[in-house]
Order: structure tokens, then sequence, then C-alpha cells
């Protein structure tokens, strides 16, 4: 038993300070850990809206059903940088059913404040934003948009 117990301390140990060390990129309005880089391979679409946007409102449930089908992850981000119980409503208002951050993915991301919404950006698996789209997107063309891209770069990105 002691022995099986000196080899198992180190390895939980390790595994511990590891898991500390993987602070999450960004978190999502139900305290949830978001992390860009993906470990199941999946593709990230992060949509940029405002509650005043009619092309944003529009394109929501398009967005809700490309969360829904499950082979590429989507988030939102508002472009009002609204907080707390203000963000919630918001999305809850919009109909949103796709997690939402809290914080700006942009400075993440490496790009710039798009001046055009709403704004989608393509995030590989590795965490790397590949394409901005600008303007209301469907789920068709965002699942033919990150295929074309995934054959360009390969499957990973």
């Amino acid at each position: 038993m002691r022995l099986l117990f000196s080899r198992l301390f180190p390895l939980v140990l390790m595994t511990l300070f590891l898991s500390a060390c993987s602070k999450p990129d960004l978190t999502d309005t139900q305290g949830k850990d978001v992390y860009l880089k993906d470990g199941k391979g999946q593709w990230t679409a992060i949509n940029i809206w405002a509650q005043w946007c009619d092309p944003c409102r529009e394109e929501i449930p398009e967005l809700n059903a490309l969360a829904s089908a499950g082979s590429i992850r989507v988030l939102g981000y508002d472009f009002d940088n609204s907080e707390g119980e203000e963000l919630v409503n918001k999305a809850k208002k919009l109909g949103i059913q796709f997690s939402v951050i809290t914080e700006s993915p942009l400075a993440l991301l490496e790009t710039k404040t798009p001046q055009v919404l709403p704004a989608t950006m393509i995030v590989n698996p590795q965490g790397k934003l590949i394409e901005v789209l600008y303007g209301p997107q469907t789920r068709d063309s965002l699942e033919k948009k990150i295929q074309a891209l995934k054959n360009k770069v390969g499957a990973n990105g």
C-alpha cells in the first residue's frame, strides 16, 4: 500500500499543479470556463452581436440551430460589453441558446473591433483565428465555410 501511495501521490500532485496552471481563456454567463483551444478537434464560431442590430437579431435562430447540431461550437459576445445580469437578460430577450462569453475575445485572437455587425470569427481547434465573416450568417453558410477551411488547412486546422 505504501509503495502504491508513494507512486500515485506525485502523479496526483503533478495533475493538480498542471490543472491549476491551465487558466481558462474566457468565462460564459453560466460561470463555465471557455478555452479557445478545443481538445476534441471542434471548430468554433464566435458571433459578435448587439441588441440594437437588426441583422444580429435575425441570425440568432440560425446560430441556435448550428449550436444545437453540435459539430461546431458557437459562442456569442455582446458588442456593447454588457456585464452581469444585464448581459444575461439581453441574451435571454434575444433568444440566444448558445454560450455567451463575458469577456471580449478580440485581444486573445489578436484582432480589432469589427466595424460591421454582426461579425462571426471562425476559430480552428488550436484556438487560432482563421477568418472573420461580416454580415448575417446561416447555419448552412457557416457549415460550408468551416468545411472549406478544414479542407484548405487540414481537418484539424
